[in-house]
């Protein structure tokens, strides 16, 4: 999951060269959101098919990444 972030991180880094610094901007927030937007839904279909305490704390991993990003972009 964090190799997904990493990606599109990398992918924003990389149009930042050919456009307006507010097209960059705009560019990189819609893909964050989109991405993130996945991101909450796999976490919501992994909570809704764990079955005991050790899986929810796998789905966890997915919410930490998505906090982590969003503290690193503010």
């Amino acid at each position: 999951m964090k190799l997904k972030l990493f990606i599109l991180f990398a992918c924003s880094a990389l149009v930042v060269g050919c456009s307006s610094s507010q097209d960059e901007m705009n560019e990189a927030n819609a893909e964050f959101t989109e991405e993130k937007t996945k991101t909450l839904q796999e976490y919501k279909e992994c909570v809704d098919d764990a079955d005991d305490e050790y899986e929810l704390k796998k789905c966890e991993a997915l919410l930490n990444a998505v906090k982590a990003l969003e503290t690193k972009s503010n």
